[in-house]
C-alpha cells in the first residue's frame, strides 16, 4: 500500500497565518504548543541532545521562562 504525501502547508488552522513560502527552512524558528517561539539555535541543540522533539512541526520540550 502506497502512501500519499501532502504538504503541510496543505492545511489551514483557523486563526494561523501560513508561513512565509519565501523564507528559508534553515532561518526559521520553533513553535511550541503554546505559540510560545523557540529561538532555532536553542531548538536544534534540544533536538540534538534529545531534550525536545517536533511532532507535527511543533517544538515539543522545555523552555525558560524569559523565551
Amino acid at each position: 500500500m502506497k502512501s500519499a504525501f501532502v504538504p503541510r502547508q496543505c492545511f489551514a488552522y483557523p486563526g494561523s497565518a501560513m508561513p512565509d513560502a519565501t523564507a528559508n527552512p534553515a532561518e526559521r524558528d520553533f513553535t511550541t504548543l503554546d505559540g510560545r517561539i523557540v529561538p532555532r539555535a536553542l531548538g536544534e541543540l534540544a533536538l540534538r541532545q534529545h531534550t525536545a522533539m517536533l511532532v507535527g512541526g511543533l517544538l515539543i520540550g522545555e523552555w525558560p521562562e524569559q523565551l
